[in-house]
């Protein structure tokens, strides 16, 4: 008896260790009506050029998000990447954690919340159909509290990886949400893999790529008064569709920078109808999916799946979709892996600036030569972000003939005849060139070399890389 009892107190013991072990995981969700914009630079990024039509004529459309706040006040958005686009902040757990998400509906019309994969009542399950739980629907200006839970199930399989992509989204109509845009994802980690954030201690990064078609014509014709299906509009005729990735078009997908080694979790979504059948593909690198090599995978409408990438050739590289109409209409985007540099070597420093005067008016910068000998002549090129993934060149002839003496700085100043300078998001500047007074000169190894942002928003998270340049190409 004595045994049975020290036995039933062990397990009772590790019962409750795993039980504390499970963290409750609090999210504060809100759906807003927002102004979307599918092509933030109006140019095809990845070509140089500018918009086709029908796109070029609006990339501006009425959507619904979700966003993350910091607390229940809803009052302090929390940041998210930039290249989740349009999607919902993620939502993590770890196996056997519970979420907890105080959802405010801040739109016009009635949504919810409805999670794949995690364990739920009906009251939690988010879904309208008969019977519906209290969750189900949300009015406007009206407070929900949802509670899923992570159990076995929800997590990876024997054969996944160390953490396994979901999604949630709205269900009360639930494709005209999906082509609002309320959608967004969930990642679990297996037991004992996750940091306290809830990332998986086996990834240094993480990138969640949802591909879909959205219809801003919601079967309405352009001109308002015919029916319009996927099978009735005209097969050449894209007005209202947009073949996205995170909700942009033609490259303008930001921020997906990686560094050169680091192992990368890729988490691809499918959502949408019939004609959303995609096949992600990477240019420069493969990727590890169901226990073999690819560079290519199959997505369907709601299908949830992941590829590890160990990034390990530097470049700027496609990411798109090979169907070859919806490659041809914009499903494409662009992912840089960098070298990090080491500034320490570069022949220049870049100090102070004053860059967003009107027309006509001096702009400057500083630059101070990091070297221990005399600089006879600096060319410098510069650019312009419009975007953080817009970098357009710039034709002011930033050039110092003045002698500058080793670890001794330079104000360079030149006049501004840009129109549109005020509302620059960011300057570039790198060195071009640099000629020394014994008859030695620095040329960069690559383009960009030693480069230096200066953001007009001096809290702007910075670059490591920058994005290409823009030498805009003529169709004709």
């Amino acid at each position: 008896m004595a045994t049975f009892c020290r036995w039933l107190f062990v397990v009772s013991m590790i019962a409750t260790a795993q039980l504390c072990a499970a963290a409750t995981r609090h999210y504060y969700i809100a759906a807003e009506d927002v102004t979307w914009e599918y092509a933030p630079s109006h140019h095809d990024l990845v070509h140089g050029t500018l918009l086709p039509l029908p796109w070029a004529a609006k990339t501006q459309c009425h959507k619904t998000r979700y966003f993350e706040y910091t607390d229940s006040t809803f009052t302090a958005k929390k940041p998210q990447p930039d290249w989740l686009g349009i999607l919902g902040p993620i939502i993590r757990a770890e196996v056997g954690d519970e979420i907890v998400v105080d959802f405010l509906n801040r739109s016009a019309s009635a949504h919810g919340m409805h999670p794949h994969g995690l364990r739920y009542d009906k009251d939690n399950e988010g879904a309208v159909y008969a019977p519906s739980g209290n969750g189900a629907m949300v009015d406007k200006d009206s407070h929900f509290i949802y509670h899923w839970f992570a159990d076995e199930k929800s997590g990876p399989g024997p054969d996944d990886p160390s953490t396994v992509v979901w999604m949630y989204h709205s269900h009360v109509e639930p494709t005209a949400e999906a082509d609002a845009g309320l959608m967004g994802p969930i990642i679990v980690t297996a037991k004992g893999n996750a940091n306290p954030d809830g990332t998986p201690k086996d990834v240094d990064q993480e990138v969640v790529m949802m591909f879909m078609i959205f219809d801003e014509l919601m079967g309405v014709d352009a001109r308002g008064f015919r029916p319009m299906t996927y099978f009735n509009r005209p097969g050449t005729d894209n007005t209202g569709l947009f073949y996205s990735i995170n909700g942009y078009v033609f490259g303008n997908l930001p921020g997906i920078l990686i560094k050169k080694g680091a192992k990368v979790r890729w988490y691809l979504l499918g959502m949408g109808s019939e004609k959303d059948i995609h096949t992600p593909h990477w240019h420069g690198e493969t990727v590890r999916h169901n226990r073999r090599n690819t560079d290519v995978v199959e997505l369907l409408p709601a299908s949830m799946t992941s590829v590890d990438m160990l990034a390990d050739n530097p470049g700027t590289w496609l990411f798109h979709c090979q169907v070859s109409d919806h490659m041809e209409a914009g499903m494409m985007a662009t992912y840089t892996i960098y070298d990090p540099e080491d500034k320490r070597s570069c022949p220049l420093n870049f100090g102070a600036q004053r860059l967003w005067g009107g027309v006509d008016q001096d702009l400057s910068i500083t630059i101070e030569n990091n070297s221990s000998k005399t600089i006879n002549k600096v060319f410098l090129t510069s650019g312009n972000l419009l975007t953080p993934m817009d970098l357009q060149p710039s034709v002011l002839p930033w050039i110092s003939t003045t002698p500058i003496a080793a670890k001794r700085e330079l104000l360079l100043t030149v006049r501004n005849n840009l129109e549109n300078s005020s509302a620059l998001l960011g300057w570039v500047f790198y060195p071009r060139l640099i000629q020394y007074s014994d008859g030695s000169k620095w040329q960069p190894q690559h383009q960009g070399q030693c480069f230096q942002i200066y953001w007009r928003d001096k809290d702007h998270p910075d670059l490591p890389v920058l994005p290409p340049l823009q030498i805009e190409q003529n169709e004709d």
